[in-house]
């Protein structure tokens, strides 16, 4: 567990940090009469970003987001230089003392690829669950 820790606080503060910059995008690109709208309407701060700007924001930033889960996959063999022993460091280790090279890495390959794979149609029942209709 000794090297788990740091790795999952330093890749939470990395995503975290990207996601924050992405959603903020997100909000500046709606445009400013949204804001004026909702004033408008008796909204002050907060509920104006609760109820109107918030959720179109991430509307626009769910494909954004998409790429950044399947970049969290990428950023773990970063966890290696720590010495946390993940996937791909797993199959090298087992393919220096089996000698099956293939097999190792076909089998990391293989837990990549349904990850990914499960990853990709979460964010997809996401994006469809929050698209706007029409």
């Amino acid at each position: 567990w000794g090297p788990f820790f740091p790795a999952l606080v330093c890749l939470g503060l990395y995503t975290a940090a990207r996601i924050a910059e992405q959603v903020r995008a997100g909000i500046e690109a709606l445009p400013k009469g949204q804001v004026e709208a909702a004033s408008a309407l008796g909204l002050s701060g907060y509920p104006t970003y609760r109820y109107v700007i918030v959720p179109q924001a991430l509307r626009l930033t769910i494909p954004s987001l998409t790429s950044e889960v399947m970049g969290i996959y990428k950023n773990t063999s970063v966890a290696l230089t720590i010495g946390l022993m993940e996937l791909t460091a797993q199959a090298r280790q087992i393919s220096e003392a089996t000698f099956q090279t293939f097999t190792a890495f076909g089998a990391a390959t293989l837990v990549y690829l349904a990850l990914a794979l499960i990853a990709y149609q979460g964010m997809a029942l996401i994006d469809r669950a929050v698209r706007i209709p029409g």
